[in-house]
């Protein structure tokens, strides 16, 4: 830790921050200095969870090392490394005890909605036609996961985690459809002012303070702005709360990042495509990741029904792109 944080320092405590481990499998601890604080978060310690999220944890790393010195609303990063051989990855960042968070089930009222909107602009704003963006793969999440046999175990692994929930058959329609060309659907949308998105943010990955602070960039990629305020909006609003707000929201964000022959029309259009990034994600999380703890089921079936509310508010379908 001297070395480091470059001073001298000892430690007083270590401690695991949150009961349950995240869905990766994942550890996050506080470890407590005599000069303060800092986060340490490792990669978990099943060696097949680790293989399996070795590139999300390497992109994480390199994530952090990217934001050091610019103006983003990130905590500090101190240190990070990243085993190739063995997938294995530490950070070391800017202890954050003093935020808020938000619980994924309660949802987020509309301040704090306005908090987060005007953050991803930050963050799309400032990587949006940059030299830094150059480095960042666009599609490399579905080489690490590959959705057509995702989503052919998707309905029984529901079944299973949520025996009480049914599939619509216009949910599987749409899965059938971006199971069928998953990356050519995805090239032929991902097309316009790309940035840095990144493509898991939910109110898990969220702190509040007087500003926001944005966790967890295991997913990182290049992409269209739109697509993150979508999954935010889908995964962690209330439907409701979202129906009464979603057409500003977008609005805000698209004066936000001012992106010059970019239309407020196609700014829309994007967002809607934004809900195929969420089941995107949304399947592979529920049948690749951790869910075993009723925390992590609660917290599935309510993502689950929130996606599916949005796919049906808009009648998003194979012929909605």
């Amino acid at each position: 830790m001297s070395r480091v944080l470059g001073r001298v320092v000892s430690v007083l405590s270590i401690t695991q921050i949150g009961m349950d481990e995240g869905f990766t499998g994942g550890r996050l601890l506080r470890v407590v200095l005599n000069t303060g604080s800092v986060v340490v978060k490792m990669s978990p310690k099943d060696a097949a969870l680790r293989v399996a999220f070795a590139a999300a944890n390497a992109r994480e790393v390199a994530f952090y090392k990217l934001s050091a010195g610019w103006d983003l609303p990130v905590p500090t990063y101190f240190y990070g490394a990243f085993d190739l051989k063995t997938g294995a990855s530490i950070l070391v960042i800017e202890d954050m005890d003093s935020r808020q968070s938000i619980p994924f089930s309660t949802g987020c009222n509309v301040g704090k909605v306005v908090q987060v909107v005007d953050a991803l602009a930050q963050v799309h704003r400032a990587f949006y036609n940059t030299d830094a963006k150059l480095d960042i793969a666009t599609l490399t999440l579905f080489d690490e996961f590959e959705f057509a046999p995702m989503w052919s175990s998707y309905p029984a692994r529901v079944a299973e985690l949520l025996p009480d929930v049914v599939l619509p058959d216009s949910f599987l329609a749409l899965g059938n459809w971006l199971a069928n060309d998953t990356r050519g659907i995805f090239k032929r949308m991902v097309t316009g002012p790309l940035t840095l998105v990144h493509r898991d943010v939910q109110l898990d990955n969220v702190l509040f303070g007087e500003d926001v602070v944005l966790l967890d960039w295991q997913f990182m990629g290049r992409g269209l702005g739109a697509h993150d305020l979508a999954f935010f909006m889908i995964s962690s609003v209330a439907p409701d709360i979202r129906n009464l707000i979603e057409d500003e929201m977008i609005s805000r964000y698209y004066r936000a990042i001012n992106i010059k022959d970019y239309t407020l029309e196609q700014c829309r259009v994007d967002y809607l495509f934004g809900a195929v990034w969420r089941l995107f994600i949304t399947v592979m999380a529920t049948t690749q990741l951790d869910n075993a703890s009723m925390y992590k089921q609660d917290w599935r079936r309510i993502d689950l029904m929130r996606l599916i509310a949005f796919c049906e508010d808009y009648k998003i379908g194979s012929d909605s792109f």
